[in-house]
Order: structure tokens, then sequence, then C-alpha cells
């Protein structure tokens, strides 16, 4: 399958998202861009997670070090769910005896 990609510059071109968030999200580790024919890209599949930090960031005044922590913690929870699905399919399989 192939990979699709959007070009940061078309990207806040349509959006109204300023560059240089998108370059701070980005020497923060929280977003990675490629170089692709000498523009930084996003991966298509990318997209919605940094339509969620915009979100955060500008409708919700969300710096970096919060939208950092947030993330995290999000991460978290879905671990913890996965987990708890997991216990509760066990829990599932020896209450049958």
């Amino acid at each position: 399958m192939e990979i699709k990609y959007i070009k940061i510059s078309d990207y806040c071109k349509n959006t109204q998202i300023e560059r240089t968030f998108i370059s701070d999200l980005q020497d923060e580790g929280i977003l990675v861009l490629q170089q692709v024919d000498n523009e930084y890209c996003i991966e298509e599949d990318m997209l919605e997670e940094l339509e969620k930090y915009s979100r955060w960031h500008y409708d919700l005044g969300v710096n970096l070090a919060g939208i950092d922590a947030m993330r995290h913690m999000l991460q978290r929870m879905q671990q913890m769910e996965r987990e708890i699905q997991s216990l509760k399919n066990s829990l599932r399989f020896f209450d049958k005896d």
C-alpha cells in the first residue's frame, strides 16, 4: 500500500494554520514530518492527529507542553482500556467453569 503525503505548505494555506506551529510540533517530537521532493509533508494517516493538536492549540489555547501531556495521557488511557478489556476477557474465560 502506497503512503500518501500532504504538503505542509498546502495544508497551512488551506487551514490557516501557522507553519511555525507545525514546526514546533515537529521540534518537540509530537509530530513527524517527512521530506518529499524538498518539501516537508505529513503522512495522510497522521492528518487526524495534526487536526486534533491544532484544535487543542487554537480553539482551547493549549500550549505545546500541554499538547504533549494530553497526548501522553490519552495514549496511556487507551493502553489501560486495552488492558481492562483483556482482563475482562480472561475473567469471562474463568467464569464459564
